[in-house]
């Protein structure tokens, strides 16, 4: 019978419901060894029974720990907004978990500029820190970070970006290949049978290459075998003239041409199309950043995939809660929710 009140249940109850000794109870619920199979799931069942639930503040005002999360992030600009949006999710996270004694440093890098985060990399490594909440632009200098904290037993957790194979201990974030996928589905439903499709992109030598091509592997497996035409661009100056120039060549060229998938860089590449040519197409992309929005909501665009950054940080945060604070075992990856927003739904969207 459960009970509905946890205000006198403590270990000395759940040892008297499971019939052991306090010492067993206390290893179980600190998530110790030395308990046996048989005995751990009486003492589990008897917890479930009374309804207990550990006061964790009144544990963490005992042991009067303290824990820093490192939080490697690019800084925003006005060329790349994205990563501000981050800052509501830190603030929310920080209201919840700050009692805890959990508390971070955020520190920025010029998301194109290798030495910029080699600078925090040594900064990080320098100090000491509980905890590495990143995102690994360059590949290098994130192993070297990971082989520091490796040795000190420090988890690091990426989120918005994954590199597969390292050793961080989880990421947070959007499943890039299914993202591309999950957009090809969308333009094959709302354009002809016969149309055609353009991936666009912009390409820089410093880019996550490895999340946009996975954007574009999902792309292009949704339609493998299935006689659509694609053809790509790949700008690599950033100007939205010479964009534009060469989106109208493309245009003129491809007749048939109906969607354009953008893989990123879709507030230049949608900014180059003029009004009269947008009529001709569908148009989908990433980033819920002011531009984008208000292109979605002139037309412009027409769907937009959230990587919702506001989440990642929020989220990630919390999970350094339950590693640190509530002992618990984190998995690999959380990918966050495929969200599809368009002019007819964006002001009833949540960010968090």
């Amino acid at each position: 019978m459960k009970t509905s009140s946890n205000k006198n249940i403590g270990i000395k109850e759940i040892a008297e419901r499971a019939k052991v000794s306090t010492g067993p109870v206390d290893k179980v619920l600190n998530n110790r060894g030395g308990v046996s199979k048989a005995t751990r799931e009486r003492i589990l069942q008897a917890i479930k029974d009374l309804g207990y639930k550990p006061n964790i503040l009144a544990s963490r005002l005992k042991s009067a720990r303290d824990y820093t999360i490192a939080v490697l992030i690019p800084e925003a600009t006005d060329m790349i907004p994205f990563w501000s949006a981050h800052n509501t999710g830190f603030e929310e996270a920080l209201k919840e978990v700050s009692p805890f004694g959990i508390n971070i440093s955020i520190l920025t890098f010029e998301q194109n500029n290798e030495a910029s985060f080699k600078l925090r990399v040594d900064e990080v490594i320098g100090e000491s820190f509980d905890g590495i909440f990143m995102v690994p632009v360059f590949h290098d200098q994130t192993i070297r970070l990971l082989e520091h904290c490796e040795n000190l037993n420090v988890p690091v957790i990426f989120f918005d970006s994954n590199l597969p194979g390292l050793s961080n201990i989880s990421f947070i974030g959007n499943h890039s290949k299914d993202s591309g996928y999950m957009a090809a589905n969308l333009l094959d439903y709302i354009i002809s049978k016969k149309g055609d499709i353009l991936i666009a992109s912009i390409e820089r030598e410093e880019d996550n290459h490895v999340q946009f091509s996975a954007r574009e592997e999902g792309f292009l497996a949704y339609f493998e075998n299935s006689g659509r035409r694609i053809e790509k661009f790949t700008d690599n100056t950033g100007s939205e003239e010479v964009i534009g120039k060469n989106i109208s060549a493309i245009f003129m060229n491809n007749p048939h041409l109906e969607g354009i998938f953008i893989v990123n860089g879709i507030d230049k590449i949608a900014a180059a199309i003029t009004a009269e040519q947008k009529l001709n197409y569908r148009i989908i992309g990433y980033d819920l950043v002011d531009k984008n929005i208000q292109m979605l909501k002139d037309g412009a665009i027409d769907f937009l995939i959230s990587q919702q950054p506001q989440k990642q940080a929020y989220q990630g945060i919390k999970l350094f809660y339950d590693l640190l604070i509530l002992k618990k075992t984190i998995a690999p990856s959380y990918f966050l929710p495929l969200d599809i927003v368009m002019r007819a739904n964006i002001d009833y969207y949540r960010f968090l």
